[in-house]
């Protein structure tokens, strides 16, 4: 069995939101359940992950009262459906197929421009097909858990995580009750997210990998470096989470803001090298 007491913690650790990830055995493979902590099922989601012989699927499903969070959802910033977008070209670039329905509606789960803009119901599910999960001893953590990431995080990407008017949202009075948990949770953890979706968790500069160095206990810890700073993005600026953000480690991060205004990576990168 995939030890779930771990997953539950990498994911948490990368997306800032606190998880429970449960185990179960299916007569062809296994089960992966993650969902939120703390917060009511039937007004909150979660996701199936399901590991087969050499398959691995996935499906988002909210719960049975969660009109409220679908509200939510429908209404995700340029920024959370670029991070969508980002996880979901991540997935597809390992081969999956990933499917995304608005109503009745197929639509392109890449293009969020494309999407309509009226819709109720949301269905996501990923496909993959020829992906050595398992081993003689069970499924394998370190190949599966990057499928658990990349779908998790289409879902995470669309969360009302904003301040938002409760009293605009339709449905009944509990489902409120999920904004108020969830939007406690940074915001930018998002983009934190997409952007190791993207660069993954080594230092950009130096090549410094905590996961690899300390095993566990550094497994996906990184800075997150903002190239334009958040100063100087204002209001309307939409971030590129590939092009904006860059991991690197603590002592990169703190060199490059060494000097005002901080060094470019590149910059940084040059010196390291002695190039």
């Amino acid at each position: 069995m995939i030890d779930t007491i771990r997953l539950s913690k990498a994911l948490t650790e990368r997306f800032g939101l606190e998880v429970e990830a449960t185990a179960s055995v299916e007569n062809n493979g296994q089960k992966i359940t993650i969902s939120p902590s703390g917060i009511e099922r039937t007004i909150s989601f979660r996701v199936e992950l399901h590991l087969g012989w050499r398959t691995v699927s996935a499906a988002f499903i909210p719960g049975n009262y969660a009109s409220g969070l679908v509200a939510g959802m429908k209404a995700a910033t340029p920024s959370q459906l670029a991070a969508f977008a980002v996880f979901s070209e991540s997935l597809k670039s390992k081969g999956a197929r990933v499917s995304l329905q608005l109503d009745s509606n197929k639509v392109d789960s890449s293009a969020p421009s494309s999407w309509p803009k009226d819709w109720g119901t949301i269905h996501i599910s990923m496909k993959k097909v020829g992906v050595v999960v398992e081993k003689s001893s069970g499924y394998d953590f370190n190949e599966t858990f990057p499928w658990a990431t990349g779908f998790f995080g289409l879902a995470f990407a669309l969360l009302p995580l904003e301040e938002i008017d409760e009293s605009a949202i339709e449905g009944d009075s509990e489902g409120a009750v999920l904004f108020r948990l969830v939007k406690q949770y940074e915001r930018s953890r998002i983009n934190r997210a997409a952007c190791i979706e993207i660069h993954g968790t080594a230092c950009r500069i130096c090549g410094f990998d905590f996961g690899a160095q300390f095993g566990e206990l550094g497994e996906g810890f990184i800075h997150v470096h903002h190239i334009v700073p958040v100063s100087e993005m204002g209001g309307n600026y939409s971030l590129d989470s590939g092009k904006d953000l860059l991991p690197v480690c603590p002592n990169c991060h703190a060199m490059l803001h060494r000097r005002s205004p901080a060094l470019t990576p590149d910059e940084l990168l040059c010196i390291h090298t002695g190039g």
